[in-house]
């Protein structure tokens, strides 16, 4: 019933843990995984689908020698060129699922999406990967959620707000990042899937791919709270490189802009509140 597909550069450690809460999952739901691996340099993901191989329907496709590691978009093509399954979840390679994700999800696709086109996200919960070695659902359940520098430097997941009016938010494919979005694979390709102009540079092509989706699918944006997912944060990690309030030396972010009319305007409204949280938070 799903194809998981799942960009990998490195993170080795972090994605053993989302292949072991793939392994939780209800067997009873047909599902394959499809790693794509942008060409890893430090860790031999050839020992994670040896691990994983007879646990789960895994695959490991390695991409040909990139001119950057940063290729979802085509890492994503594979997955939907490649899928046996109607249904398609694109995950990043540092996303865990709680045991219960795939029976709510089929349950509710099950009773929901027989008359209409749908696409589905919920909630990221920011955790310390320390906080959950080894790995188990009760540490899970008992982390504490932190601030991430790709959440803003916030602990609630910042699209949480608009995730919940989802129905009536002005863009609402803003908030369909890649690390759990579903969405029907046939729609996908009449899309014209996910576009490749964007890899190179950082963010935005799941927010193109999105946008194409509803707009040119009649596809209809669904906020499902029981498939929230766990994001995975480094403890000692270096800080990131990239400064999310700054755009100007970010081509996908231009080319967004271009894409999708009105969306530069929302997109700087959102910015300004972010900004105006992290002030008073400073004061407080």
């Amino acid at each position: 019933m799903f194809s998981f597909v799942i960009p990998c550069y490195n993170g080795k450690a972090a994605l053993n843990n989302t292949l072991q809460s793939l392994f939780w999952q209800d067997k009873s739901v047909p599902f394959e995984v499809i790693l794509v691996d942008n060409n890893s340099s430090l860790d031999n993901l050839d020992e994670l689908y040896e691990t994983y191989n007879d646990k789960l329907n895994l695959y490991l496709l390695k991409q040909p020698k990139l001119k950057t590691t940063y290729a979802l978009s085509r890492a994503r093509n594979l997955g939907l060129k490649l899928s046996q399954y109607p249904w398609m979840i694109t995950l990043d390679s540092d996303i865990i699922l709680p045991p219960h994700y795939l029976t709510n999800l089929s349950t509710y696709i099950n009773i929901n999406a027989q008359d209409r086109n749908i696409l589905l996200t919920a909630e990221r919960i920011f955790i310390n990967r320390a906080d959950i070695e080894p790995l188990t659902w009760d540490k899970l359940t008992e982390a504490v959620p932190i601030a991430s520098s790709s959440n803003y430097n916030r602990v609630e997941d910042r699209r949480l707000p608009y995730l919940k009016q989802l129905a009536t938010t002005p863009h609402p494919w803003a908030f369909f990042h890649g690390c759990n979005t579903i969405f029907q694979i046939e729609r996908a390709i009449e899309a014209g899937g996910f576009d490749e102009e964007y890899d190179g540079h950082w963010g935005y092509e799941d927010i193109d791919f999105a946008y194409r989706l509803i707009t040119r699918t009649d596809c209809q944006p669904v906020y499902l709270p029981s498939i929230y997912c766990y994001h995975q944060e480094e403890e000692h990690s270096a800080p990131t490189t990239i400064d999310r309030f700054d755009k100007s030396k970010n081509p996908n972010w231009t080319r967004i802009c271009d894409q999708i009319p009105g969306f530069k305007e929302f997109k700087h409204q959102q910015y300004q509140s972010l900004t105006c949280q992290e002030l008073k938070l400073e004061v407080d």
